[in-house]
């Protein structure tokens, strides 16, 4: 009998024993864990987006004490992030062992620029749209009719008194030589600009452009002659990652905009293209004042070109300045600023 109890506690003894050691997959006798943690998914959905649009980041994760999204770390079991560019994330789980590793991507697609609301038009000719404001337009033969390829688009500013439904003719020379569509804005018809109101008005003409013709979002041009050059620039500083650059005469990048320089080149989110003409007998935009204020433009690191010629405020072609007669200011705009939108300026 006593033998037989002997046995039996020996055996039970025996079994206690192999369950208290556990397996290699059980914890560490501290209460940790013995083994890597596991990435069982780690997903992007959608897996290609749109720039602007979202993407969620989803992961199943084991055996992690923590776990990090690029680096930084995260909690719970999905992000949404909204990357501007293909972006390839990399979680990392880890515990005292070691860490896991896993990536995904998601790849962002150029958002469509097919308009949504395409109308009927003749190239080369002069029509309105209505954004609010009246304002005029030539589509030039290098369009491409089913509106499948995008173009450039140059947006211009008439000066004090001047009107946009006059001055659609100036910048658009027509033919093979003009590979961009025109848009004079209206609103301010024989009247001035006002930049610190005005924007929203060229701001809604350029939207509602879009939505009737296929524009390229980076080749994206603003121009003015005077006020409407005080208004350009406002623009460009203040939207500057919406346009590729900006064409100016008998203007200052400054002067008149109701921004100081400190102010306007702090607010532009980078360093646009500029052309800017000015007359040297400029009264009103007087070339010493003009001059000093590009060059703060230029040692803040924007690409300027400044090109001085004879000239007032405004001449008429054949005006005599300095005893000499003068092209004029339309003639200048038209020879020496508008080729500038065929050097492939293009915004990030």
């Amino acid at each position: 009998m006593e033998r037989s109890v002997s046995l039996r506690l020996a055996v039970l003894l025996g079994v206690l024993g192999t369950l208290g050691c556990g397996s290699s997959d059980g914890g560490a006798p501290d209460g940790g864990t013995s083994s890597n943690p596991s990435i069982d998914s780690f997903t992007a959905t959608p897996a290609t987006i749109q720039s602007g649009a979202s993407s969620t980041l989803a992961w199943t994760v084991r055996n992690a004490t923590s776990v990090a999204l690029n680096g930084t770390a995260v909690t719970g079991s999905s992000s949404v992030v909204s990357p501007t560019a293909t972006t390839t994330y990399t979680l990392t789980a880890s515990n005292s062992v070691g860490t896991t590793t896993a990536t995904a991507t998601v790849t962002v697609s150029a958002a469509s620029t097919v308009p949504t609301d395409p109308i009927q038009f003749t190239k080369d000719t002069v029509f309105t749209l209505d954004s609010g404001t009246t304002n005029w337009v030539v589509v030039p033969d290098a369009y491409d009719s089913s509106h499948q390829t995008p173009i450039s688009l140059f947006v211009w500013l008439h000066g004090c008194g001047g009107e946009s439904s006059g001055d659609i003719y100036n910048v658009s020379p027509g033919g093979a030589g003009q590979i961009w569509i025109s848009l004079t804005v209206g609103g301010r018809e024989d009247d001035c600009w006002d930049p610190n109101s005005d924007s929203p008005l060229v701001l809604a003409a350029i939207a509602d452009i879009k939505t009737h013709f296929n524009i390229d979002p980076k080749r994206v041009v603003l121009g003015g002659y005077s006020s409407g050059g005080d208004l350009g620039y406002r623009l460009a500083f203040y939207n500057a990652l919406d346009f590729a650059g900006m064409l100016a005469e008998n203007t200052s990048p400054f002067l008149g905009t109701g921004s100081s320089a400190a102010q306007s080149i702090a607010a532009a989110g980078w360093k646009f293209h500029v052309a800017h003409l000015a007359h040297l007998e400029d009264d009103t935009y007087p070339i010493a004042g003009v001059r000093d204020e590009l060059a703060q433009l230029t040692a803040a690191g924007f690409p300027v070109t400044s090109i001085e010629r004879e000239g007032t405020h405004y001449d008429d072609p054949g005006a005599v300045v300095n005893a000499n007669p003068v092209p004029g200011t339309v003639a200048d705009l038209q020879s020496v600023l508008l080729p500038f939108l065929s050097d492939g300026w293009t915004a990030p």
